[in-house]
This record gives C-alpha cells, sequence and structure tokens, in this order.
C-alpha cells in the first residue's frame, strides 16, 4: 500500500526576531512527518558557530545552539528508515549522526563540555506503516489525530503540565525567572540519565525511551503534530481542547488564525505567574498532514 499523506498546511511563528528554535518536515512518498522543538539555551558557553561570528562569513551560524540542532534533527529526518527498522531503531541512528556533525561543527570540545551545555530538543515524528499511524516522542511536542471521526492524544499530557506546575512554583519564589532559569540549567545537567527526563540531544540511548505510539487508520484521517508552544491553545490557557482544535485546523487557511490566537493570549507579562509561563511568548509550530 502506498504511504498516501498530503501535507496540507503548517506554520512556524518564533517567539522573537529570526528563525527561533521550531522546526517542522514531512516527506509525502515516505509518509512520515515531524516537529522539533530546540531547548532553550541554558549554558554558559556557545558549542557552534554565532551568526556574524566569522567576519568573513557574516551570514553563516545559527542564532543559538538550540537552533544548530532542531536544524540538523530536522534535515536528518529527511533520510527514511529502513522497511523494517524499528521506530526507536531509527531514532537511535538519527541521534548517532546528528551526534556525529555535532562532533565536526562545535567551536569547542564536546566532550568537554557540561552535560548542561549540551543542545537538546523534544520531537515528534510519525509514520505510516500500511493501515497503521506510528508516532515516536521524546519531550513534549504532542499530536492529535482524527480518524473514523474519533479524535486521539498522542503525547506527554502529564509533563506538559508539571512543567507549568514547576514554573509556577518557581515564578511565585523571590527569585522568580533567573531562579527558573537557573533550575532549568540544574534540570539540563541531569537529562537523559536514569531518573531524570530523556530528550533528543547527543545521547543515542535516549531512543529506548522514546514513546511509541501505534493508532489503527479508520478511513478519512488527519494528524496535527505541534510543538509546546502551539499546544499552549490547550495547556494552559483553555482556548480549545483537543477536539475542537482539531475541528478548526483542519478548516482551510486556519493555523496562521491560530498562531494570531496564540499570540494574543501571550501580551501581557504579569499572567505568567499564574500561568506557569518562564517565558511570556514560546516559539510555536505546527504541521498538518491527511492520511488516505
Amino acid at each position: 500500500m502506498q504511504p498516501g499523506l498530503t501535507f496540507l498546511d503548517a506554520v512556524n511563528v518564533p517567539s522573537g526576531t529570526g528563525k527561533g528554535d521550531d522546526r517542522y518536515g514531512f516527506d509525502e512518498g515516505a509518509g512520515t512527518a515531524w516537529v522539533v522543538d530546540g531547548a532553550t539555551d541554558v549554558g554558559t558557553a556557545r558549542l557552534f558557530p554565532d551568526i556574524g561570528a566569522d567576519a568573513d562569513a557574516p551570514n553563516f551560524g545559527w542564532e543559538s545552539d538550540a537552533a544548530w540542532y532542531a536544524d540538523h534533527l530536522s534535515e536528518r529526518f529527511i533520510q527514511p528508515p529502513d522497511p523494517l527498522e524499528s521506530a526507536k531503531a531509527y531514532l537511535e541512528r538519527v541521534i548517532t549522526d546528528v551526534t556525529a556533525r555535532a562532533h565536526r561543527d562545535a567551536v569547542v570540545r564536546i566532550e568537554e563540555q557540561p552535560r548542561h551545555n549540551l543542545p537538546s530538543a523534544g520531537g515528534i515524528w510519525m509514520r505510516r506503516v500500511d493501515d497503521t499511524l506510528e508516532f515516536a516522542g521524546l519531550g513534549d511536542c504532542v499530536a492529535i489525530v482524527r480518524t473514523g471521526g474519533h479524535t486521539q492524544f498522542v503525547g506527554n499530557l502529564e509533563m506538559i503540565r508539571a512543567e507549568h506546575a514547576l514554573n509556577r512554583k518557581q515564578l511565585a519564589e523571590p527569585a522568580g525567572k533567573v531562579g527558573g532559569y537557573a533550575s532549568a540549567r540544574e534540570t539540563r545537567g541531569r537529562m537523559n540519565t536514569d531518573g531524570a527526563h530523556w530528550v533528543f540531544s547527543l545521547h543515542p540511548e535516549a531512543a529506548a525511551r522514546a514513546e511509541v505510539t501505534r493508532i489503527q487508520m479508520r478511513g478519512e484521517t488527519h494528524v496535527l503534530l505541534m510543538s509546546d508552544g502551539f499546544f499552549r491553545l490547550v495547556e494552559p490557557y483553555g482556548l480549545y481542547d483537543i477536539d475542537r482544535l482539531m475541528a478548526r485546523a483542519i478548516e482551510e487557511d486556519s493555523l496562521p488564525d491560530l498562531a494570531a490566537q496564540l499570540r494574543a493570549a501571550e501580551q501581557n507579562p504579569e499572567d505568567d505567574v499564574r500561568i506557569g509561563r518562564l517565558k511570556t511568548s514560546d516559539d510555536a509550530c505546527a504541521v498538518l498532514v491527511e492520511i488516505s
């Protein structure tokens, strides 16, 4: 059976100037699609060339290490898995290749860097296998699937809610956002270790901890993959639930309108403590595909 994946729409709205740290991609022929959310740099040193740092190549470089990682992880997903390759084996191969590239591109010695300096990302990748959709994710990117008239959520909702709760607690303390970023550095220093969170980074062993979800297709199917910044429309803003968000997303030219609603909800930094936002406005991206 042919993959039958059709790209419908996408949106990528950085929270500031530049390209931001979110990326999306798809391959209609291979029946794959993905979203990558580069984790905001919290380290004490840049690993990869900064934009304009080289006077002879002023347009070369990346806005952040997170942008470098998101770029190269997304580019690597363009190479599809082997037909009989498991999702976790594929992710391990992807992370291994990006890690090798990191060692080549870095302006410092990667092996000498503390873990909190290493780039990382949340991400969700999907493929069609006959009449089944297979998702593999690490971190807090999510997907909504509508198939046969029923809507299903794919992702770690508990992790997203826990992040907001932790932010609310931290922002209420005297150290505020400064303390929040210090706490984020400590958390990043434990990533991809037992008892901590597992994400895309430079540790191929994280692939074994990916959440793999399979959903049986039942007729016409739409999938909306998104970063947690776009999912803010549901959590924590409550502007939509998953059913209404999916219904709105599949309307023609709706994703830009949804992005505008998202930004309208992020106008007041004074709401950060109540909502649990370490960043008043976060990078947000989403990609919508139809599978038939």
